[in-house]
């Protein structure tokens, strides 16, 4: 059965089923459209980019409650700043959407009916969390296991990522504990294809490198204060990740004979749910 909802900024969630009393009759524009650019090479064409325009995405809505549950669905509109879209079907994703119209009609069959239009502003995601664990000991030797990843008496911690969507994946890197210039290289076999530095010496902060493109951010926290960080990245590199579609090897290294954690979180992109 599917489910959708709507979140805000605030973290409000605002559902489309009997808790709300606010039930969808009938969605349009949950498909995708691509608007494509080709090259011609003697009446033979070959696809150079594509874009993702925005989209619109019709509910009909019927409010059991009646003009108080249209008045209350409202409130939930201008209280929030940015809206997410949440929808599950086989599995959950989200988009950004924008608020274009609400339409507001006479009581009829005992509900009031109303047509809700929101403007879809990008891919439908779906995040994915990984962590590293670095742990000291004593041997020297190194013990790979499965997620999480644990080593012994090692300053290197490996994962894999596979981007299984259809973007490029940002990913939101977590380091916390102590680091000493902490480092993040990512290959593809034994290519190198990113890599993110940050300069900073610490025995116990938190640094967060968000490459999400409406959020792209560096911050340091400790001792309770969080300053941003920008000016601490190695501009020679990288910094903020993307994957592009496929596996990679991700290593953390913190560069301290310590066990400080790292986690990354990766938004995969799909055109459709």
């Amino acid at each position: 059965m599917r489910k959708l909802y709507l979140l805000n900024d605030k973290g409000e969630k605002f559902s489309f089923d009997y808790s709300s009393k606010v039930l969808i009759s009938s969605i349009q524009g949950l498909g995708f459209t691509k608007t494509n650019t080709y090259f011609n090479y003697d009446n033979i064409y070959k696809k150079i980019d594509e874009e993702i325009p925005t989209q619109d995405i019709v509910f009909n809505l019927a409010f059991l409650e009646k003009y108080r549950g249209f008045k209350g669905f409202l409130s939930f509109l201008e209280g929030s700043k940015e809206l997410l879209l949440y929808y599950t079907s086989d599995e959950t994703k989200y988009t950004y959407v924008e608020v274009e119209s609400l339409s507001k009609t006479e009581i009829s069959g005992g509900t009031l009916t109303s047509e809700l239009k929101l403007k879809r502003l990008s891919y439908w995601y779906k995040g994915v969390i990984r962590e590293v664990v670095i742990n000291v000991a004593q041997t020297g030797k190194i013990y790979p296991f499965k997620y999480p990843y644990t080593y012994s008496k090692s300053s290197k911690g490996k994962m894999e990522l596979t981007n299984n969507g259809y973007a490029k994946a940002p990913l939101k890197i977590t380091i916390e504990g102590n680091v000493s210039n902490p480092e993040i290289i990512v290959t593809k076999g034994e290519e190198e294809v990113s890599r993110l530095k940050i300069y900073y010496e610490s025995t116990d902060c938190k640094i967060t490198v968000d490459a999400f493109p409406t959020r792209q951010s560096i911050t340091i926290e400790e001792k309770g204060s969080v300053i941003d960080a920008y000016e601490y990245q190695d501009f020679s590199k990288d910094n903020f990740i993307f994957l592009e579609h496929g596996t990679y090897t991700l290593m953390f290294v913190p560069n301290t004979q310590s066990n400080p954690k790292c986690s990354i979180t990766m938004v995969e992109g799909y055109l459709g749910n």
